[in-house]
């Protein structure tokens, strides 16, 4: 039951950081998360608050299920960490290469391409370990050089007036 419980977290983070993602960090807390689609001359980025406050909520929740005990409190601290681990890796050691280039492996090219295409429009997707590319962008998502999209230095950028362009504006740049 409790690896059910930590596999279940895991799976349900997807949504989570999806949500999280779409309306915290493009919404209400954009003035942070916007360090992240802006060139980086630093190490450290301000973007770089929201892993520090799922780490302590995963955490809080560990000392309370370790100390009261409620194992399924740390099921489910486990599960998020996973999650926050993969993501870490994906996200940032292998797409953004915040520690070096990593060798290209197929899934992860194609979650490079999908993110390229979030950071070219500041739009979907906004998921990060399972992203659903707009039909309408797929293409795109083939031909972008996702390398240049997503580098944590001289970003590709589309100017913000069109940060979420409408479908002929996607075809142009497909066509």
């Amino acid at each position: 039951m409790i690896v059910a419980v930590a596999l279940g977290s895991f799976v349900a983070m997807e949504g989570f950081t999806y949500l999280t993602h779409r309306f915290v960090m493009h919404g209400v807390a954009w003035s942070l998360h916007r360090s992240h689609h802006e060139s980086a001359a630093e190490r450290f980025e301000a973007n770089d608050v929201f892993p520090c406050i799922g780490a302590a909520i995963a955490m809080a929740g560990f000392a309370v299920g370790f100390n009261v005990p409620v194992p399924n409190l740390v099921a489910v601290g486990a599960g998020v960490t996973a999650y926050g681990a993969a993501y870490m890796f994906v996200h940032d050691v292998d797409i953004h290469g915040r520690l070096g280039r990593m060798p290209e492996v197929a899934v992860l090219e194609r979650l490079r391409r999908a993110h390229a295409i979030h950071h070219l429009f500041k739009g979907e997707p906004f998921g990060m370990l399972l992203p659903v590319v707009p039909r309408r962008w797929r293409a795109l998502a083939r031909t972008v050089d996702a390398d240049a999209a997503v580098s944590r230095r001289g970003r590709v950028r589309v100017p913000p007036r069109q940060a979420h362009p409408g479908p002929e504006t996607a075809d142009a740049l497909v066509a």
